[in-house]
């Protein structure tokens, strides 16, 4: 009977040790993919930021291409691209619309992380134009 004994209580320490290794590999996969969602807003936070920045410059320039380059955007065709190193791209495609008193300027400023778009800020600017 002692045997007997033995037995079952080792069989209850296996299953045991099984448990909580279970649990630990559950426990490391939720931290691992908490870390990851962390990383990610913490990228997309920084993003938002440079964008309002970008948007706040171009909201008080008299050209918005002049501003995109002197903020470090690379022009290619009609779109101008600032690449960060902190893991996203921010890109800028300007536009005008000509009034009889003045002209809309639209600058679309995207964010992207690898080829996955984060968000989109639109900035509007109406310049009037002035009788010489």
């Amino acid at each position: 009977m002692p045997d007997r004994h033995n037995k079952s209580l080792l069989t209850e320490l296996v299953v045991v040790v099984l448990f909580f290794a279970l649990s630990q590999a559950v426990i490391l996969q939720v931290f691992a993919k908490a870390e990851q969602i962390n990383s990610n807003a913490q990228i997309q936070n920084h993003a938002i930021i440079q964008a309002e920045n970008v948007a706040e410059t171009l909201a008080v320039s008299d050209t918005a291409e002049q501003a995109l380059l002197s903020l470090g955007f690379l022009r290619d065709g009609d779109v101008y691209t600032l690449t960060n190193t902190e893991g996203y791209r921010l890109q800028a495609a300007v536009s005008r619309l000509s009034q009889p008193a003045g002209e809309w300027v639209t600058v679309d400023l995207k964010a992207f992380r690898q080829e996955r778009e984060l968000f989109t800020l639109p900035v509007v600017r109406y310049q009037e134009v002035t009788a010489s």
